[in-house]
């Protein structure tokens, strides 16, 4: 079945790219680049702040971009894309919970 998740593939980006891009940059500001667990982003981090903001979101973007293929070839429930988006909503917390901490 083939439906639109056009809103489930935004939300993913929102979440994965842009929010946890900004709040990675704020939480490596807030204790420093090596408190980072993905060795990616930790090279990401080291050569710039827009560089990390870039890059993560070059990545997620294309994982979003595919998200409604490969959704549909699972025939995956549309709650699944949302509940994607809701786990990097969540990373965006814990990255402003070090930030304030």
């Amino acid at each position: 079945m083939t439906r639109d998740r056009s809103g489930e593939a935004a939300a993913i980006f929102t979440s994965h790219g842009v929010l946890d891009a900004v709040t990675t940059v704020l939480a490596a500001r807030a204790v420093g680049p090596n408190a980072e667990a993905n060795p990616v982003v930790r090279e990401l981090l080291a050569m710039g702040e827009l560089a990390t903001i870039v890059g993560i979101c070059a990545c997620v973007a294309v994982a979003a971009a595919a998200w409604p293929t490969a959704a549909d070839a699972v025939d995956a429930p549309g709650w699944i894309g949302f509940a994607i988006a809701t786990v990097g909503a969540i990373v965006a917390v814990v990255n402003l919970v070090v930030v304030v901490a």
